[in-house]
């Protein structure tokens, strides 16, 4: 992104990047590039652990699931990249339905649900979607909410399709937290997380509570992953400082992350509640479902 831009905090507490791209620019680095390239946080191959640690997070969801809300056995993944958390519950018997900007990141990883794949605008296949009088038991906004244009107007379309018996999970990088903070006074790193045109909305655990209650949800369980922001602390560790390090840290995450998993998943789940409430991971995940009498 080579235009200038500024942060600017939104009334709800979350920070956005201003001015924003156009839809057809997003359109454009989402179709060419992002996927086919395996930018970001995609690559164009994984090994044994890192797969394991993808399924992970969609057992971790059921396991939350089973906790604190039983809800219907379909998913809406809104923004479903390369499909690793709907093959997770298609292998579990539940229908699935995906949608994205591209479908490169499917064909390549999970080419067998091409066929519950739709390719184009989010926020226009969630309206269309609603048109119909959709409705499903589990809505998946995986990294997905810092992308969009209007992150507002995106959570106003999913709830349309939410009904009683629905919950939403929405994760999204742990920005501006009060870790972050710690790490940028102490001179460890810069802003590096923002990152347009990729990130356009940055939410921290105050923020984040506050745009889903504001279009009528309530958070059920609010989740913190792997702190991996914490080797930043470390001058033999810190990756922003010597990007050779990233990789080693990544691997870090992805051992101990399928680790804890293994260990006890109820007890994880608790783990990560609490480093939620502390602010002490890269990604918050929120499960949240309809507040009630709002249905």
């Amino acid at each position: 992104m080579t235009t200038e831009y500024h942060l600017k905090k939104a009334h709800l507490g979350y920070v956005e990047v201003h001015p924003k791209p156009s839809l057809e620019v997003l359109e454009e680095h989402y179709q060419k590039k992002y996927f086919q390239q395996g930018l970001g946080s995609y690559s164009l191959d994984y090994t044994a652990a890192e797969l394991e640690y993808f399924t992970n997070q969609a057992r971790i969801c059921d396991a939350t699931i089973n906790r604190y809300f039983h809800c219907g056995t379909s998913l809406l993944d809104i923004g479903c990249g390369e499909g690793f958390f709907s093959s997770y519950f298609h292998k579990h018997g539940w229908d699935v339905s995906c949608i994205d900007f591209s479908e490169a990141g499917l064909t390549r990883q999970n080419p067998h649900l091409l066929p519950f794949f739709r390719r184009g605008d989010i926020i226009q296949s969630l309206d269309q979607f609603a048109e119909n009088s959709s409705e499903y038991g589990l809505l998946n906004l995986d990294n997905v909410l810092e992308h969009v244009l209007d992150p507002i107007q995106l959570l106003e379309s999913m709830v349309r399709l939410m009904g009683t018996e629905s919950l939403a999970r929405i994760d999204v990088p742990n920005d501006f937290s009060a870790f972050q903070n710690l790490l940028t006074t102490s001179g460890c790193t810069d802003e590096t997380w923002v990152a347009p045109p990729e990130h356009l909305s940055y939410f921290n655990k105050t923020s984040l509570v506050n745009v889903v209650e504001s279009v009528g949800l309530e958070v059920v369980s609010l989740q913190a992953d792997y702190p991996i922001e914490q080797f930043l602390l470390n001058e033999n560790s810190n990756y922003w400082k010597n990007r050779d390090l990233g990789k080693a840290a990544h691997y870090t995450r992805v051992a101990c992350s399928n680790y804890l998993v293994e260990q006890n998943i109820d007890r994880l789940i608790d783990y990560s509640e609490a480093a939620a409430d502390l602010e002490f991971g890269r990604t918050l995940t929120a499960y949240v479902r309809l507040k009630k009498g709002s249905a």
